[in-house]
């Protein structure tokens, strides 16, 4: 019984503070309604979230990852031109554009230069396509032509063929989780090589390429 009583005197004095908050609501009705509702504070709004910025500087392809942001190359003026001076500066803007492709997977320049049919140009796209996927990717080669020679004759499929040496510089290539996966050494290689290509529309397009 102790415990009882102890209970009901206890919930007494909460009784009586609940009445008087019911009287002073009743008697003053008029000034709440009056106040309007609460306004929030402004630490309970929300805050915005940031959005991330973008890195739009270009970088190179390097051990860290694919290139980005680069440069399309641009053809010189010189490779537009069917002469011997032009077939050679289209050669190395043709190999430029084959480095392009490898280091960031955009093959769009090198499309636009080479014959659907061409069967090293299409080696090198699908490898740049790997590049596109997220399969890896490609620091160099860079390729430097040199001792370029062409009589501009053409052959029954009218293509004209050139004749050059090459500088090959070193290459890595890099899988999908960062480790390599083929590396060379800078070469410079005495063999010949030979390019294949048609002028048309005014411009040239390789249809082969290889050791001569």
């Amino acid at each position: 019984m102790a415990i009882r009583r102890c209970t009901l005197r206890s919930a007494l004095p909460v009784l009586a503070f609940a009445s008087a908050l019911a009287l002073s609501g009743c008697s003053g009705g008029a000034d709440a309604e009056s106040q309007g509702p609460p306004t929030a504070s402004p630490s309970a709004s929300a805050t915005a979230t940031p959005t991330p910025s973008v890195d739009s500087r270009p970088t190179p392809a390097s051990s860290t990852g694919p290139a980005r942001n680069l440069p399309k190359p641009e053809m010189p003026a010189a490779a537009k031109e069917n002469t011997k001076a032009g077939f050679e500066a289209f050669t190395q803007y043709w190999f430029d554009a084959v480095t392009y492709a490898l280091e960031t997977g955009d093959t769009a320049p090198l499309k636009a230069i080479s014959k659907p049919d061409c069967k090293i140009c299409n080696g090198y796209i699908a490898r740049a396509d790997r590049v596109a996927g997220g399969n890896g990717w490609n620091v160099g080669p860079r390729w430097t032509v040199k001792g370029f020679s062409s009589t501009l004759k053409l052959d029954p499929l009218g293509q004209a063929l050139g004749y050059f040496l090459i500088d090959e510089s070193a290459a890595t290539q890099y899988s999908r989780d960062g480790s390599v996966a083929k590396s060379q050494q800078a070469l410079s290689d005495d063999a010949p090589k030979a390019i294949y290509a048609i002028y048309a529309n005014g411009k040239w397009l390789t249809t082969q390429a290889g050791n001569a």
